[in-house]
């Protein structure tokens, strides 16, 4: 991604956690990362499209853990970059398609818990068990995300998936 581009990023998600969504202009995001508005154009064809763009950014903050050591290594980024910018992460949220971002929700949350899956259990499960756990798992997490935004945030996410982790451990006495 472009430096503008991921400067235009910024500037909205600053201005969303300042003031309503529907009070920000391209005039106002152009002016905050100092651009004009022509080359806002250039990056999006208007400010719903950003919307997408930072859904897109927020999926790529977990696809990129590297080597993750367990299914918080790939979550904590996530979490802690929406408790940061938590006005602006609920809006944005309750502003996108709902079916479009369960379905990038469980894309997501598949990935992670196959990386968890292909790590830590791989030794001491059947392949059916293991597709039990993936499943389950992910269907577990899916939800406890759209819960924890339907409820404004106002409970620790990371701490729910580290217990529920704790919970479904496996024997090997491997961190989740």
């Amino acid at each position: 991604m472009s430096h503008k581009k991921k400067a235009i990023l910024e500037a909205f998600v600053q201005l969303l956690d300042e003031k309503p969504a529907k009070r920000i202009t391209v005039n106002d995001i152009a002016a905050r990362c100092g651009i004009g508005r022509n080359t806002f154009y250039y990056y999006f064809a208007n400010i719903p499209a950003l919307y997408e763009a930072l859904e897109e950014q927020w999926v790529e903050m977990i696809r990129d853990c590297a080597a993750p050591q367990s299914i918080m290594d790939c979550v904590a980024p996530l979490v802690e970059y929406a408790t940061e910018h938590k006005s602006g992460f609920l809006y944005v949220y309750r502003s996108v398609d709902r079916d479009r971002f369960q379905a990038d929700l469980d894309r997501l949350w598949m990935n992670i818990v196959t990386r968890y899956a292909d790590q830590a259990a791989k030794k001491t499960m059947t392949g059916d068990e293991r597709k039990l756990l993936i499943r389950a798992l992910k269907c577990a997490f899916v939800g406890m995300t759209i819960d924890w935004l339907d409820h404004d945030m106002d409970y620790d996410l990371l701490d729910s998936v580290h217990r529920v982790c704790r919970l479904v451990r496996t024997g090997s006495g491997q961190r989740v």
